[in-house]
């Protein structure tokens, strides 16, 4: 017999508490329950569900099972302290049969991986107009009203205070200021006018957060950085003062249709850009810090809750002009399939996504920097996470190269793309790795050129990419350093054709020297498309020599697939 906790309690000695399960796409498969640090089960149940019970602080652990084995699939669990509704703790069972999280109440995890701390906020002339999120990374860590005073055990790290006044005329003399245990002010703020605010908060000893992530940003001048994972509020704020986004269709705004087999640039078959223009848009720049593949999630973990349609564009000064003047093509898009699952880059779908939400992962080098316009098409007022994987790293610190790299240039020759690169300075680099994409995604490496050593002048660098792909090939430099770090450089791109087959004499009597090289096979056509045949009398490894036995114009044909060439050929 399992012991529970009494579902409903009004002493001293406990606090009311809702807890809140489901939500997903198969509830039916979601079982939890709740333990207190001696091991007694106070609280179990399915999906969904919504249960009273009244708890002592403590440090409890949320247990979350499975029957299928695939996460929640959108479900999440939720605590309120009531009766003012305050969330103090959620989380979701991203994959597998079984999960855990720690839930703290009233302080009880302080002595484990977090410290406790006391939010106050105070009520002001107008208590009622005024909410808040204190936000974790991209998890909400405690929401509620005016006035509170509430005890959280946060662990070291960047924290964003999120303030919110329904009126729109700030908060009113009301104020927010976060206490540690020995009842030290850590730091206070208060909205002081309109509609959304937001602070952000280091309880990190290493040194204070950016200040990052929008909280509306309404027009493309506007957009704020990006450095790291964060949570933004959208709400219905319109297209702002300028309406950017080119026509449907065009050149920075294509279209593309789901399921028609006509792939988007980067190789998805989802629908194509902003198919319902710039609405209630939100503008944010993100920053790369380090080389790789680049892929987030906007609203993962079920948090989805409208469309989230986006499109993006690569960075700098002239972007925005660009934009609105319809001359800069997205290098990713998304008009959302469905409403919910998430939306973004990704390699693979993350469970209780839907492909139709997702594109393929950028590949980006260190310091570039891309646009994103979030179109808020549902005009939902809501928390949007966004959260970033793959191998990239997404930073506003300072980027220091081992060199200072000029140029780097790539020139399609006969039988060769060279590439060309200036550096003006060189401290600490061993050697430069070329690496060669048909698809900016894959990436092979085709050789390396060591690096002169340390200098304070212009050195230049060459390599030969002496077996091409025909067609446009993209070329990158991987720098490494002496400790084996390295960085990417610029890329650049070459259009490569092979050369056409070498025939003598032309116009011939008949008889015709190819030179093939590796190529083969040939074929013969006339000017109506037939074959026509000819003997081989002479071969070796790069030539072959042929009799054709009747006069005309004829297309003689070398290789096959991306290496055949074609000749016109006269024979008397």
């Amino acid at each position: 017999m399992v012991a529970l906790a009494p579902m409903v309690g009004a002493n001293a000695q406990c606090t009311n508490y809702t807890i809140t399960v489901g939500g997903g796409f198969y509830d039916i498969e979601i079982d939890w329950e709740l333990v207190n640090d001696l091991g007694v089960t106070v609280a179990l149940g399915g999906a969904p569900t919504t249960q009273s019970v009244c708890l002592p602080d403590g440090c409890y652990t949320m247990y979350m099972y499975d029957s299928f084995g695939d996460g929640w699939n959108g479900g999440t669990f939720v605590i309120r302290e009531q009766p003012a509704n305050t969330i103090v703790s959620s989380g979701t069972l991203n994959n597998g049969y079984l999960g855990t999280q720690q839930v703290s109440l009233g302080g009880g995890c302080g002595s484990g991986n977090c410290d406790t701390y006391t939010l106050v906020l105070t009520s002001g002339s107008y208590p009622t107009e005024v909410s808040w999120n204190l936000i974790g990374g991209t998890s909400i860590v405690a929401t509620g009203f005016a006035p509170t005073n509430m005890t959280l055990c946060l662990d070291t790290g960047c924290y964003v205070m999120q303030m919110f006044d329904s009126f729109g005329d700030g908060w009113n003399g009301a104020t927010w200021t976060l206490y540690d245990a020995m009842s030290a002010v850590v730091q206070s703020g208060t909205l002081s006018s309109g509609t959304i605010g937001q602070a952000t908060i280091s309880l990190d000893a290493t040194g204070p957060c950016a200040n990052s992530g929008p909280v509306t940003a309404s027009d493309c001048p506007d957009a704020v950085n990006i450095c790291t994972n964060y949570s933004f509020q959208v709400d219905p704020n319109g297209e702002g003062s300028v309406y950017e986004i080119p026509p449907l269709g065009s050149y920075g705004n294509p279209d593309y249709l789901l399921g028609d087999g006509m792939y988007s640039p980067w190789g998805s078959d989802n629908y194509g850009c902003l198919r319902n223009d710039e609405l209630n848009s939100t503008w944010m720049v993100i920053n790369i810090w380090g080389g790789g593949s680049l892929e987030f999630t906007f609203g993962g973990l079920g948090t989805q809750a409208g469309f989230y349609d986006w499109i993006m564009y690569p960075y700098d000064a002239n972007t925005c002009s660009a934009i609105v003047n319809n001359s800069v093509a997205p290098v990713r898009c998304n008009w959302n399939e469905v409403s919910y699952g998430g939306t973004g880059l990704a390699s693979t779908v993350p469970a209780g996504g839907v492909a139709g939400n997702f594109e393929p992962p950028l590949t980006v080098a260190t310091g570039d920097q891309y646009i994103i316009c979030f179109s808020n098409w549902s005009s939902v007022t809501t928390l949007v996470p966004l959260e970033f994987g793959g191998t990239a790293i997404v930073s506003c610190d300072e980027i220091v190269l081992p060199i200072e790299l000029l140029d780097m240039q790539a020139h399609a020759l006969e039988e060769r793309v060279n590439l060309d690169w200036h550096t003006a300075s060189e401290q600490g680099t061993v050697r430069y790795d070329v690496l060669r994409s048909k698809d900016l995604s894959t990436w092979a490496l085709l050789g390396s050129v060591p690096a002169e050593g340390p200098s304070l002048n212009t050195t230049g660098y060459s390599f030969a990419d002496r077996a091409p792909i025909p067609g446009t090939s993209f070329y990158r430099l991987d720098i490494i350093d002496g400790d084996d770090t390295h960085a990417h450089g610029p890329i650049v791109s070459a259009e490569w054709s092979p050369p056409g087959p070498f025939v003598a004499p032309n116009p011939s009597e008949g008889v015709v020297h190819i030179h093939t090289g590796d190529a083969h096979p040939l074929a013969l056509m006339d000017v109506m498309g037939h074959d026509v045949p000819f003997q081989v009398i002479a071969k070796d490894a790069n030539n072959t020599t042929v009799r054709i036995d009747r006069s005309g114009v004829f297309l003689l044909r070398v290789g096959e697939g991306n290496a055949m060439r074609y000749v016109r050929l006269l024979v008397r």
